[in-house]
This record gives structure tokens, C-alpha cells and sequence, in this order.
């Protein structure tokens, strides 16, 4: 919201919630299925809230110049490739494996997510390819 606002709250508050997701990592960097489940960090995986986690940061980073920002997001995204994509299964529709939908109700644990998907590409594509990433998602001409 602060890119397309400018708005300094928008950019405060993106910047406490990052802070919060950061702390809350357990140390393989993919996060458990709610940042503040009791069981961290051996409770059940959600490789979807990292991909997310991930993109947000590194806008984050963009928009405050702070590279600590895109170091964590360059190892969340790492952690999801070498631990969290499906290989070899005849089983798999997705890239992402290790989502987690709905953790209480026992619905979608340790599931594929398309949104996982989207996010992971959407995260490698932003490291990749930065000054795209505007033009990728640019509404301003709707």
C-alpha cells in the first residue's frame, strides 16, 4: 500500500508487522502455521505464509533502503526451495509443498497451496528481475 500511496502510516505499520514475522521465524526460516503457534518452532510448517512473508519484504526493502530486509527474504526463499518443494511425486499438483490452510480445524495441513505457488515465483521473479516488478502489477492505466 505505501508504494502505490505514499502514505508513512502504511509504510510504519508494514514495517512492525515485518519486524514481528522476522522475530518470529524459527531458525530453519520457514514459518509454523500461525508466528505465534505454542509449538514453535516444532509445530506444523506453512511454506505459504514465508513465500507471502517473503514478497513483502522485499518491497520493504525497496521502499526503506534497509538490506536487512532482503536478507531474510533472500533465506526464507531459499529455505522454501531446498525443503519445501515437491520432487518426485506422482501425487503433487503444485510447486509448493508444506502449506497449511487451516491448522484448528485440521483442514489443509501440510498441503499444496496455489497461492504458495504464486508467491515463490512472484519472490524469485523480485529478486531476479526487480525493475519489472511495477510494470507486473501496475493497475495505474485500469
Amino acid at each position: 500500500m505505501y508504494r502505490r500511496t505514499g502514505n508513512g502510516d502504511f509504510l510504519a505499520t508494514a514495517r512492525r508487522l515485518a519486524d514481528f514475522a522476522v522475530g518470529a521465524l524459527t531458525p530453519d526460516h520457514v514459518p509454523v502455521w500461525d508466528y505465534r503457534a505454542p509449538q514453535q518452532p516444532h509445530d506444523i510448517k506453512d511454506a505459504s505464509a514465508g513465500a507471502i512473508t517473503a514478497c513483502g519484504l522485499l518491497d520493504l526493502s525497496a521502499a526503506t533502503g534497509r538490506t536487512a530486509y532482503r536478507e531474510v527474504a533472500l533465506r526464507l526463499l531459499t529455505a522454501l526451495a531446498e525443503t519445501c518443494l515437491t520432487r518426485n511425486s506422482a501425487r503433487a499438483e503444485a510447486v509448493v509443498a508444506r502449506c497449511t490452510r487451516n491448522r484448528p480445524a485440521e483442514d489443509g495441513v501440510e498441503i499444496s497451496l496455489p497461492y504458495a505457488d504464486y508467491y515463490l515465483l512472484e519472490g524469485i521473479l523480485r529478486v531476479l528481475r526487480p525493475r519489472d516488478v511495477d510494470r507486473a502489477i501496475d493497475l495505474s492505466t485500469v
